[in-house]
């Protein structure tokens, strides 16, 4: 992909200039057309090609909309603002972003179309967000509750990545300890063990068959992982599948409170902010829906959906199910009854938050000595077959 240099008109004849990220003069006169411009110049720009992923991280998202909030609430137009921001900005990609979101707001567009068009750095939360402070004339305001529910969203995702951190640290270890006696060390003491012919034990003899079977067949065992990799990421494209895993996830021993309460809390925190925002329930909750990324979730928020066009209450269906814990579905019953929904939900949200950590701090605590016990059964018992045979010697010899 590389940078075009463009002079273009619109409609009316006025004329325009800049330049675009595109992978040929095809595409970039689609762009142009797509902003109602007419290309009358194009010239690719020397400098670095981007190659690869992109993205723009959420503390980068964070800072835009926090300095996009400070600027327009300064007096500054939007054009201004993002002129600003493009060159304050040390990510290379959302520099590109920035000059084109300008430039389409310069076409007419408005900053939420102009954002929608790069749904992979604006969510539909983020353009719902935003359009609600459009139209509402709260635009400051929006955005600096976006960069705050943005922030939030990080802190939760690393709580519940502190969870699973350990585990995968020590499981990964051990794997890799394991491994190491296995294809290094067994071979040398079954040398040992054979030119003194000795008779092993069948632990011994089981280690060693498991050391010759991975030192062989090692490329095995790679394919069958790879291939396993890929069965899963084939499979999880199903929805019957998708279904399953989110419902084994929350009901999984250990883990599943944290996944379901972590869930619950970002659907509970997006809910909320949209609505207070000025969006309309219906659009929250899809949008909150695709946010939470949870089947189980999706259909509690169908029949939430579906109660609010009958003219029913957003709580109803939420007392037949077991996700969403009482205590929250008492306080969206209250938020609906006394007009302060969005408040209720926000507190709910930090409510659920403060609960996360401390499912998170309790299984740290209960975690770690298991898998350290477990590290050491593994290698105790490696390191027992591997000296079963030498032990036996000297116990022999000791007899004599």
């Amino acid at each position: 992909m590389a940078r075009y240099a463009y002079l273009a008109k619109d409609a009316d004849g006025k004329s325009y200039k800049g330049s675009i990220e595109a992978y040929n003069e095809a595409e970039l006169t689609e762009k142009l057309k797509d902003m109602g411009f007419y290309p009358t110049s194009v010239k690719r720009e020397k400098g670095l090609i981007i190659f690869g992923a992109k993205r723009v991280s959420p503390q980068e998202l964070v800072v835009f909309s926090r300095q996009l909030s400070t600027m327009v609430g300064a007096g500054l137009t939007l054009n201004k603002s993002l002129e600003a921001l493009e060159k304050q900005t040390d990510s290379s990609y959302l520099k590109i972003i920035i000059s084109e979101i300008r430039i389409n707001i310069e076409g007419g567009v408005s900053l939420s179309k102009a954002m929608e068009k790069h749904k992979a750095v604006f969510s539909d939360f983020f353009v719902g967000m935003v359009e609600a402070g459009e139209s509402g004339g709260v635009l400051k305001k929006v955005l600096e509750r976006l960069a705050d529910h943005l922030e939030k969203q990080e802190a939760l995702k690393r709580s519940v990545r502190g969870a699973f951190a350990y585990p995968v640290v020590v499981g990964t270890l051990a794997v890799l300890v394991v491994g190491f006696l296995v294809i290094f060390i067994v071979p040398v003491f079954k040398s040992v063990y054979d030119r003194m012919h000795l008779s092993l034990p069948l632990p011994t003899l089981l280690l060693i068959g498991a050391s010759n079977c991975a030192r062989k067949f090692w490329w095995l065992i790679i394919l069958l992982l790879s291939g396993l990799g890929f069965f899963y990421k084939t499979i999880n494209k199903t929805v019957k599948f998708r279904n399953y895993f989110d419902k084994f996830k929350m009901n999984v021993p250990i883990f599943g409170k944290l996944v379901c309460k972590a869930t619950v809390a970002r659907f509970i925190r997006t809910f909320g902010d949209m609505v207070t925002s000025g969006v309309g329930v219906i659009d929250s909750l899809k949008i909150a829906d695709k946010v939470a990324e949870n089947s189980v979730i999706s259909k509690i928020t169908n029949a939430m959906i579906d109660s609010v066009r009958r003219g029913g209450l957003i709580s109803e269906p939420l007392q037949k199910q077991n996700i969403f814990p009482a205590g929250v579905v008492q306080m969206i019953s209250t938020g609906e009854e006394s007009g302060k929904l969005g408040y209720m939900l926000e507190k709910s949200a930090e409510g659920l938050d403060q609960e996360v950590d401390d499912v998170v701090k309790r299984l740290v605590v209960k975690i770690e000595p298991l898998l350290t016990f477990l590290m050491a059964f593994l290698v105790g018992t490696i390191a027992v077959a591997i000296y079963l045979p030498i032990f036996d010697v000297i116990k022999e010899m000791s007899a004599r």
